[in-house]
């Protein structure tokens, strides 16, 4: 007689919401694979996610490219003013 098992089968850490959450912030785009070797989620979550996470690197980026403009010129600007 088998014992019964009720209990939730175990996620790997690798399948985790979690880990790949943690990667996405460490290393943007580059943690989409662990979004789509994922089974328990469908196609179009996974598409869903892919564009959230690629629009959002997108942003960051533009951000940063906008922020650096503005040091490079109040930079330009401080050099201007100390000759």
């Amino acid at each position: 007689m088998e014992p019964l098992d009720n209990s939730k089968p175990k996620i790997k850490i690798i399948d985790s919401f979690w880990t790949f959450l943690v990667a996405t912030a460490l290393l943007g785009p580059l943690a989409l694979p662990l979004l789509w070797r994922n089974p328990k989620y469908k196609k179009s979550t996974k598409i869903v996610g892919s564009v959230l996470v690629v629009g959002f690197t997108l942003f960051l980026v533009f951000f940063a490219k906008s922020y650096l403009d503005n040091a490079m010129a109040e930079y330009k600007q401080l050099m201007e003013q100390s000759q």
